[in-house]
């Protein structure tokens, strides 16, 4: 198992992190925060001969602010619409009012796009397919959509006719998957067929229980794309596979376990490692778990980052990427604006 070097990233959002992605063509991370911004941050070790560097390497780029606060991120490289030869790096995110906008941090704005996009309500998921030139965006309101990155349009639109929410969402180049409320998770080939509404939206879909009781946190694809992996609310992790479900099987994590009684802990995100069947773990215990998908087995556990939950991990060859939040505002019986939340805080660990 690797060892890594941490180091925490300054200057990160306050409020509830959203979502964090690597753009690993330009050695950068894109944070969205609850609190309408976007950032930008230089990520980079450092070559070894400059490692006191490295501290330098890591850095806020920019920021920008939305009206309203963002949910979701992605990027997709497409053929510059100016030079031929060239290639232009495009940036959106989704918001919590359905909109699906278009970030520029050349020229500092924030423009919403997709005049024909149906979602009323938050963006939940974007998931960009690289071997097909989309990006997919799923909402609350049921809906998941194709987007053209060239002409900023939704080119295909499947509402789920069961009215249930899209709570997280993955692709590859060949399928695409989705979680959904009332435990039930589906799969669709990719690229998406044309005219999948209504009913005929219900054929193109394989639908299943998930292998976990309540309700899911987050799912992603395998690395070989043979089966796929889920976490729920009540501390467990569930591995399934596409077309033998004799190796399918569920392990219970992000768990303290005291004298007379035992806490369970949201499992809220999952990341694999680019390479192998190792896959992270983290949850609302603040903790981040490692393991190994051959052997089932636990083979690590990082130290707790600090008093936050763990919300979203990502990984690369490089590098993990660990974004911890204060969410103990769910269990609050009442909102209120007096709750003093702790900030946010992301942490980096170099791979050895």
């Amino acid at each position: 198992m690797d060892n890594f070097i941490k180091k925490e990233l300054q200057d990160v959002p306050k409020d509830y992190i959203s979502d964090m992605i690597f753009m690993k063509e330009y050695r950068q991370l894109l944070v969205t925060s609850w609190d309408g911004t976007i950032s930008l941050y230089h990520l980079s070790r450092g070559e070894e001969e400059e490692e006191e560097k490295a501290k330098d390497e890591l850095r806020l780029l920019n920021r920008l602010r939305y009206k309203v606060p963002l949910l979701c991120c992605s990027y997709m490289i497409i053929p510059s619409r100016s030079y031929s030869d060239w290639m232009d790096l495009t940036i959106y995110a989704g918001t919590i009012h359905g909109e699906i906008v278009q970030i520029d941090f050349e020229t500092n704005r924030i423009e919403p796009i997709a005049s024909n996009n149906d979602a009323q309500l938050g963006i939940s998921k974007m998931i960009r397919s690289v071997k097909n030139k989309k990006l997919y965006v799923s909402s609350w309101d049921c809906l998941i959509q194709e987007l053209d990155p060239v002409s900023n349009q939704i080119t295909k639109k499947i509402r789920l006719e069961d009215g249930k929410k899209v709570l997280s969402m993955d692709c590859n180049d060949d399928n695409l998957i989705i979680a959904t409320t009332s435990g039930k998770i589906k799969w669709t080939k990719l690229p998406l067929a044309d005219g999948h509404e209504g009913e005929r939206a219900k054929g193109m879909w394989t639908e299943v229980e998930a292998g976990l009781k309540y309700q899911l946190r987050d799912i992603k694809l395998t690395n070989d794309g043979d089966g796929y992996v889920s976490s729920s609310i009540d501390g467990r992790v569930a591995v399934e596979y596409f077309n033998d479900e004799s190796k399918k099987f569920a392990f219970r994590c992000h768990r303290m376990n005291l004298v007379d009684m035992q806490f369970v802990f949201p499992v809220n995100t999952l990341s694999f490692d680019p390479h192998n069947n190792i896959l992270y773990t983290g949850g609302s215990d603040g903790c981040v778990s490692v393991w190994n998908l051959d052997s089932q087995k636990k083979i690590k556990q990082f130290p707790k980052f600090n008093e936050n939950s763990v919300v979203k991990i990502v990984t690369d060859e490089r590098m993990l990427c660990v974004a911890t939040s204060d969410d103990s505002f769910k269990t609050n019986a009442v909102a209120t604006d007096a709750l003093q939340l702790q900030p946010s805080r992301i942490y980096i660990l170099f791979k050895m």
